[in-house]
């Protein structure tokens, strides 16, 4: 993993190893973009409106609370929805399978991989397949629910051998792009310019409103549609599925628990809630939570400091609620997803589709 400090220190900004990198850089970037081309014009289209919603930093930036919303939001406008997601880490990552009918979810978080096991829990009317061979997993969705009339890529930018009708790209508004450069000079995963102009550019912002009002508008030099996104707490749920407010929390002893890309957000967000730690685990993104001794050292922390809650991300809750010891004192951040303008989006979407 890639730690936080040589992010801020060297991939955000230009310094000496970041230019010591750039050579590196260029290559890959001419690799990304010939990549591209290459497949843009075989890319195979399903007989549905296809929807991507990607990134193209190396790092979190939004996409799986806006995925979300916009499932949500076409399923209100009477959209028939399906998801297809990688199932990244799970081990069905490698085999397409449907992990949730619509009416229940049928396999456990480690066999699909975390964001998937979320996102089929928090849409429990939308059937959701996962599988990194796109072409054959939504051909799989589309065999068993033939009434789908979108399906929605979730993380699926650099999935470039399905086509799409419409590629949504999330910035986090913090981050932006990083110094601009190409990994491993920077943090971008390929060129600015590779985002097609029919994209639709979503900023995701996790400030409160002051803050964001002062931000640099680097999004600014876009020519595509920008459309911006609140991404807000909207309290904590336990392993049952009930919701309790940060004044219910305000004041408790907690230790927080992360496998995330950027843990720094996942504490803004607590402070914001007023709510205090006496110390944050960080592990890998994506983390498993399958080494017995690191459960048996959170477990032996909890005992030994009278620990009342271990709050966590809600990608973390799905595989560290099957620790008994732990199950009872978890809390996840429930984070939401809105768009500011949620009219002008539904509009562009159906414009798009064309009816």
């Amino acid at each position: 993993m890639i730690s936080s400090s040589l992010i801020d220190k060297h991939l955000m900004q230009k310094t000496w190893l970041s230019n010591l990198m750039t050579p590196a850089s260029k290559l890959y970037e001419i690799y990304q973009t010939q990549r591209r081309n290459k497949f843009n014009s075989h890319a195979w289209h399903p007989d549905c409106f296809v929807i991507s919603i990607g990134n193209i930093m190396s790092g979190g930036s939004g996409k799986t609370p806006f995925c979300l919303y916009l499932a949500e939001l076409l399923k209100q406008s009477g959209k028939k929805v399906g998801i297809s997601h990688r199932g990244y880490k799970g081990s069905l990552e490698n085999t397409p399978t449907i992990i949730s009918d619509g009416k229940q979810i049928l396999y456990k978080a480690m066999t699909c991989g975390d964001e998937a096991y979320l996102i089929a829990s928090r849409l429990p009317e939308i059937p959701v397949v996962v599988g990194k061979q796109r072409c054959a997993a939504v051909s799989l969705l589309l065999a068993a629910f033939p009434d789908t009339e979108i399906v929605l890529l979730d993380d699926a930018f650099q999935h470039i051998h399905i086509a799409r009708d419409l590629d949504f790209i999330c910035f986090d508004a913090r981050l932006g792009i990083g110094n601009g450069r190409v990994i491993p000079a920077g943090y971008l995963r390929e060129p600015v310019k590779n985002i097609p102009a029919s994209s639709i550019i979503i900023i995701n912002h996790k400030e409160n409103e002051s803050v964001c009002a002062k931000e640099d508008k680097w999004w600014s030099s876009f020519s595509q549609t920008v459309l911006h996104c609140w991404i807000k707490g909207k309290g904590y749920v336990d392993t049952k599925g009930n919701l309790c407010s940060a004044a219910e929390i305000k004041g408790k002893r907690c230790i927080l628990v992360s496998g995330i890309a950027h843990p720094e957000s996942f504490e803004h967000n607590l402070r914001q809630d007023d709510i205090s730690w006496l110390h944050h685990f960080r592990y890998p993104d994506h983390y498993a939570y399958s080494d017995i001794n690191e459960i048996n050292k959170l477990c032996t922390i909890c005992n030994k400091y009278e620990i009342d809650y271990v709050l966590c991300t809600e990608k973390d809750l799905v595989k560290l609620q099957i620790y008994a010891p732990l199950k009872d004192k978890l809390l996840a951040l429930r984070l939401q997803s809105e768009c500011i303008n949620e009219k002008e989006l539904l509009n562009l979407i159906q414009k798009r589709i064309g009816n």
